[in-house]
């Protein structure tokens, strides 16, 4: 699932205020029998579906057909009747029906992650991102995808298998092995027998089986799951309680690494999910198999949350995990207003601080404790994929529906005057929507680049040519280039947004700024009442991702010119025949086909303009108390943030050396390191 995030911090925001009322009482519920019913009722509706599927396309395939259209029918054909031979989505099988022939792999071949010198022990104090207390802690469901989701799931919970984060390659988490079938889309798993929830309870194939329950429930506000699980998988099985398989809906790379990476839902822990899930799970903890968990104490709402290290994690020992989540205990406090973030980890209060203000690296951190070495920095080159931040146009809006208007605005915008005044020229102008996956990103294509004489050659095309005594070009019925940019009222924000303004006026575009809560801006995107949004997506590996964004299906309620509200599309692009090209690229079945399938949706989202790249960093930059210790050579090359991958630790004894030294004014030699192992050229933009 693509991430939508803000331009510089995560974008999912949203406030709650502490309460003193007292939580509401749910009656006791157990779901088994609802459950099973469910399994069999969508099992039979997987089966009525198919077979009507069957005789759409027989009788298709007995009429006229054009040879693209019957090859591709005939393909979807012979897939459907390989499923029907196992139509079941939901089956419970045992130890004895495994396959007899199925050749089972693991890796334990790939590099060590961490430093052997880490120390476990001591707490990191840390702060919740964008200033907002989160509104759940629960992993699915309304308001999930929050700003805090990373910090207790996506980079805590295990799932079967996970790709290696310096190498790409699969490798085991909770599963100790798999066999990829013939088929090369069913992948049989063994669980680890060592793998423990942190309640102490054994992980079993029963956890996905409540997973894929969850997931295809209609007990979700958010319809993504019901789609995603439903579309790209054709069902899950446990073989005992040691043993399943998970079928995706189409043959894929790193098969393994796909089927695998679905962190489990404890059956036991869930059986209590039903129609008032999203209120009743809202703030309960639950147990995890991943190294960090949430006590009750920990949520003071209004204040912080904490998590704590599982004792005697299960998998403390293995190989991937053996020098990683060191420290007892992260808390994480809440701070409404960034500058006062900064300000706090300058005097001590909080240890780690991601400096992706240029002001704040070069200018505010000239400070005595940076000077004196308390306070240490580095700039780290990675090869995550970048966040794809910019300027989206809601294609639906007046004026934004014409390819010209939208040509005007790419060449009116001047990123490169923010990148080389506000940041500093510590960015790159970004140029694709997924960019960051080797060579799945297309390797040519540029973004138009800022110039007034493009840009009004393109708004002349398009009918405007009379320049008001305003500035602001105008066209035969008198409409006005002017156009609304909402964004978060952030204060790193606000200069790129008066840049952009004052730098479009010379092109003959009015750029009336918007800056708004971040939760109110979400929201507004969100129900597709903008006319052009600054914003981002955290890509997400180990390949790129257009479908939520583009498809048709997320543009248009169903048969109207009413845009969907909650979708990712938030460009209302609807294109059938694009269409057909983001199925492809989601359905691929090997890397070529990705890449391919990429490289023309890049081309295509270009010639038609559909948003105004703005900028990336090929690496990221941190400030650090010494006590907090690293790798040497840093970090993981696949990672996007300092923390993500949990190789760093605290140090006592350097905690101690730092806080007497800071007593008695002796200091420690002033440190600013650079990590550029992974650093890449990028390419000149030559449109002129």
């Amino acid at each position: 699932m693509t991430r939508f995030v803000l331009p510089v911090i995560a974008a999912v925001i949203w406030v709650v205020l502490p309460s003193c009322k007292k939580p509401p009482e749910f009656t006791p519920y157990d779901n088994t029998a609802e459950r099973e019913a469910f399994y069999k009722r969508y099992n039979d509706g997987v089966v009525e579906t198919m077979t009507k599927r069957r005789s759409e396309l027989e009788t298709a395939l007995g009429g006229t057909l054009d040879e693209t259209d019957r090859k591709e029918k005939q393909h979807e054909l012979d897939d459907l009747l390989r499923r029907q031979q196992r139509p079941a989505y939901f089956e419970t099988l045992t130890e004895a029906d495994l396959p007899q022939d199925l050749q089972w792999t693991t890796n334990w071949d790939e590099p060590e992650l961490g430093s052997p010198e880490a120390k476990k022990g001591g707490t990191v104090h840390s702060y919740i991102p964008g200033g907002a207390f989160p509104p759940t802690i629960r992993a699915c469901g309304r308001e999930a995808n929050n700003s805090f989701r990373n910090y207790h799931w996506d980079d805590i919970e295990l799932s079967l298998t996970n790709f290696h984060p310096e190498t790409g390659n699969v490798v085991p988490y909770l599963a100790d092995r798999w066999a990829v079938a013939e088929d090369g889309q069913t992948v049989y798993f063994h669980i680890d027998d060592d793998a423990k929830w942190s309640d102490g309870r054994e992980v079993t194939s029963g956890d996905w089986m409540m997973t894929f329950y969850v997931y295809l429930s209609p007990y979700l506000t958010e319809p993504f799951y019901r789609a995603y699980y439903g579309e790209q998988y054709w069902g899950v099985a446990s073989y005992g309680k040691d043993y399943l398989c998970i079928r995706l809906a189409f043959p894929k790379p790193l098969t393994a690494g796909f089927a695998g990476f679905i962190a489990p839902f404890q059956e036991d822990f869930y059986r209590e999910f039903g129609p008032d899930f999203e209120s009743r799970y809202a703030w309960r903890p639950r147990p995890t198999t991943g190294a960090y968990k949430i006590e009750k104490e920990d949520i003071l709402k209004g204040r912080s949350i904490s998590v704590t290290r599982v004792k005697d994690w299960w998998a403390k020992d293995r190989k991937y995990f053996k020098y990683r989540f060191n420290p007892d205990r992260i808390e994480y406090i809440q701070v409404r207003d960034e500058e006062k973030v900064f300000q706090l980890f300058l005097r001590g209060d909080i240890d780690i601080y991601l400096m992706g203000d240029a002001k704040k690296w070069y200018e505010k951190s000239e400070v005595p404790n940076v000077f004196n070495g308390y306070i240490e920095k580095a700039t780290f080159y990675n090869e995550y994929p970048a966040v794809s931040r910019g300027l989206y146009m809601n294609l639906s809006m007046p004026m934004l529906d014409n390819q010209d208007v939208r040509i005007g605005l790419q060449h009116a915008t001047n990123w490169e005057k923010v990148i080389e005044l506000d940041l500093r020229g510590d960015g790159q102008r970004l140029n694709l929507l997924n960019e960051g996956y080797g060579d799945l990103s297309h390797p040519t294509l540029q973004t138009r680049p800022y110039s007034v004489k493009l840009a009004r050659e393109a708004f002349a095309r398009a009918g405007f040519t009379e320049q008001g005594s305003d500035g602001v070009l105008r066209n035969a019925q008198g409409q006005r280039l002017s156009f609304t940019i909402n964004f978060p009222r952030i204060s790193d924000i606000i200069p790129f947004m008066l840049r952009l303004k004052e730098e479009a006026l010379k092109a003959g575009v009015e750029y009336k700024l918007e800056a708004m809560d971040p939760t109110a801006s979400f929201q507004k995107v969100a129900r597709k009442e903008h006319e052009i949004s600054f914003n981002g997506w955290q890509n997400q590996l180990p390949v790129p991702d257009y479908y939520q964004q583009f498809h048709s299906k997320d543009a248009y309620e169903p048969g109207t010119k009413k845009p969907r509200a909650m979708t990712n599309n938030i460009s209302v692009f609807a294109d059938p025949e694009v269409d057909k090209i983001l199925e492809a690229n989601r359905n691929a079945r090997s890397m070529e086909e990705i890449r391919d399938t990429s490289y023309k949706l890049e081309e295509i989202m270009n010639e038609r303009a559909v948003w105004i790249p703005a900028y990336r960093r090929p690496f990221y930059r941190v400030g650090y108390w010494r006590w907090i210790r690293w790798p040497d050579n840093f970090n993981v090359r696949l990672g996007n943030e300092p923390e993500m991958n949990h190789v760093h630790w605290v140090d006592q004894d350097i905690k101690e050396e730092t806080l007497d030294a800071m007593k008695d004014h002796r200091s420690f030699p002033e440190k600013n390191v650079v990590f550029d192992q992974h650093r890449k050229k990028p390419a000149a933009n030559t449109e002129k």
